[in-house]
Order: structure tokens, then sequence, then C-alpha cells
């Protein structure tokens, strides 16, 4: 009995250690990818393009690039532009939409270089049926170069220009290349300007620099009327490169005697609640006297007051409206005779609803 159990022992612990030396399992092997996309089946267009970058060197500022890209069908179906995107900057003009197989067509895009100086670069994003390239990028690259300069700079800021009263800002033309040109002409796109131009003489020019300088005045009159200022002057020239020269005018006319705010708005109130004031003021440029002969408002719900802040220069106008009107919305409008002969009459608006 006791050899029995024992020998059962020791095969017991024979199996246990078989097992125990046996390798383990290899873990299981992990799912297979999906299978790529069945690629397309019978003929199929391809799109080439051989000069993808079109590079116009040094151009004159202003001028229109012109570029057109030949683009090929090397496949065996016919190719479909289907868009053109153009990117900042550059408009496309025309492309061909359907090209055959074998054929050639043509992208046309155009670039304004009036607002750009220096390097620019310009994309042209093609899209189109070719299962393998189905977009392709185009590009537009110059050297942007003012051939006749602007000093300081082709802008005239017209700040704080009073009606009554001229001003007037001066810019030099000169050519960057040192070469000789003339200007034959200049004309705003709209606005009061009178414009002036004449060849600086000796003692007039710019040190250091070669070739023609010319002296452009652009004058704001005293006529002017009140109102913004936002134009294009162009300076019309001989220069081969630099037909014309664009410059921009920005600025304000405001008048002599001013009102703040332009309207008065109570909001809306309570007809049985006394209403506070709202305040006007009337301002005045320094070094003239302006009389305020008479205010008054067209509406007898309202009133107002003249309160002198500076004798001649400032005035304040206090309008105010009486306790219990009628519901609704209250309209006036409040008229300030002035001694000064260009704004002899202020008319402010009144406004006020009421519950």
């Amino acid at each position: 009995m006791t050899r029995t159990i024992v020998c059962s022992l020791a095969a017991g612990l024979l199996a246990a250690a078989a097992v125990a030396q046996q390798p383990a399992s290899a873990p299981p092997q992990a799912q297979p990818q999906a299978a790529a996309q069945k690629a397309p089946e019978g003929p199929q267009p391809v799109i080439d393009i051989v000069e993808k970058i079109k590079d116009f060197g040094t151009v004159a500022k202003g001028e229109k690039i012109r570029a057109v890209f030949d683009v090929r069908n090397t496949g065996k179906a016919p190719l479909e532009v289907t868009q053109v995107r153009p990117t900042c900057g550059c408009t496309v003009a025309s492309f061909d939409h359907t090209i055959p197989p074998g054929g050639t067509g043509k992208i046309t895009a155009e670039v304004d270089t009036t607002g750009f100086s220096g390097p620019v670069s310009k994309a042209v994003l093609v899209f189109s049926n070719d299962p393998a390239t189905p977009q392709v990028n185009l590009v537009i690259k110059a050297d942007v170069r003012a051939f006749i300069e602007v000093l300081p700079r082709p802008l005239v800021i017209f700040r704080n220009v009073l009606q009554g009263e001229a001003a007037s800002e001066k810019l030099v033309l000169l050519s960057a290349d040192g070469s000789d040109f003339k200007v034959e002409g200049a004309e705003a796109s709209g606005g009061p300007y009178q414009l002036t131009y004449k060849e600086m003489g000796e003692k007039e020019r710019v040190p250091e620099r070669k070739g023609s300088q010319w002296e452009l005045n652009v004058t704001v009159p005293a006529n002017a009327p009140e109102g913004m200022l936002n134009h294009k002057i162009v300076v019309k020239t001989n220069a081969p490169k630099a037909r014309e020269v664009t410059i921009n005018v920005t600025g304000a006319v405001r008048p002599v005697v001013q009102v703040i705010p332009a309207q008065v708005n109570f909001g809306t109130v309570g007809g049985d609640a006394l209403v506070g004031q709202n305040f006007l003021v009337v301002n005045n440029r320094q070094g003239a006297e302006l009389q305020l002969s008479d205010v008054k408002v067209d509406n007898p719900n309202f009133s107002t007051e003249v309160i002198p802040l500076q004798a001649g220069q400032r005035y304040q106008v206090a309008v105010s409206m009486k306790a219990g009107v009628p519901k609704g919305t209250q309209k006036a409008t409040v008229t300030i005779t002035t001694s000064d002969p260009l704004r002899k009459l202020l008319e402010v608006p009144v406004q006020a609803v009421v519950q």
C-alpha cells in the first residue's frame, strides 16, 4: 500500500514538472488591418502641370501679372477640373473645365501688385477628378518694386481740418533707379482737393538721390464741406515702368462750431416722474468768439437752458423734459442760433419714450 502511494505521488510530480517545462503558448495574433481601399478600376485621368511655379522676377508696382499654366491630361479618361481656388490677392481669370485624354488645357490667374511691395508669393489651388492627385498647388512669384517712390509715403492724412481753414500736405516723387521722368498730370477720384505739382530745383531736392524729383501739393480748400475724406489721387507720368502712381488720402473736415452729442435721447421714462437733464456742449475754435443768440425747442414738453462754460468759446445747453408728459414717443428739435457765419443754425434732435 505504501509503495503504491509513493509511486503515484512520484508520477504526479513528474507530470507536473513536465507541464511546467512546456513553453508558454504564444499570445493570440492581432487581427490584420482592414484591407486597403480598392483601387479604381478602368481608365483614369492623370493631371500633369510641368511648370507649377511662375516667377516673374522684378515687376513694377501697380502692374497686373498674368500667369498662364498649361494643364495636360496624360491619362486615359477625361480630366475634370472641378475648382480653381486663388489665395488672397490673386484672381482666377479662366480655366478649362474638361481636358480630354492626351489633351492640354489652361489655367489663367492674375495678381494686381498695386497693394504689394517686395517679394510676393501667391498660391492657386487646383482640384480635379484625378484619383491619385486630387489637388495641385500652383505658385505665382514676383518682386514688386515702386519705380517711382513717394516720400514720406504714398498716404496723406488730414487730421483736425476745420471747416473754413485750408490745409495742405506736400509729397515728393522720385525715381527709385535714378532715371529721369516727367509728371504729366494729377487727379483725385473725388473730394474737394486742389492739386499742384512742379519739378524740384537743385536747392529743394532730396540729397544723394539721382534722377528727377517732383513736388506734389495736396490742399483741402477753406470752402471744403464738412465730412470724411477717403479718396485716391492718381499721378500720371511718362516713366515706362510707372505710368501711374496712386496716393491714398484720408481724414476729415470738421465744423468750426461743434455740438456734442449730435442728438439727445432720454430713453424710456415714467410719465409722472421728474426726468433729469441731458446736456449739449457747443465748442468753438480757439481765437474766434462765438455767441449764442437764441436757443429754443419746438415741443412744449421740453425746455432748454444755456450755461456759459467759457465766454465766447464753450457753452452748455441743458435739455429737460417736464413731468406729466402723455404716454408715447416724444420728439423735438433744439435749434441753436449762433454768430458763426458758416453754422448760423445748429439743430439737435431730441427723443423720449414715455410709459
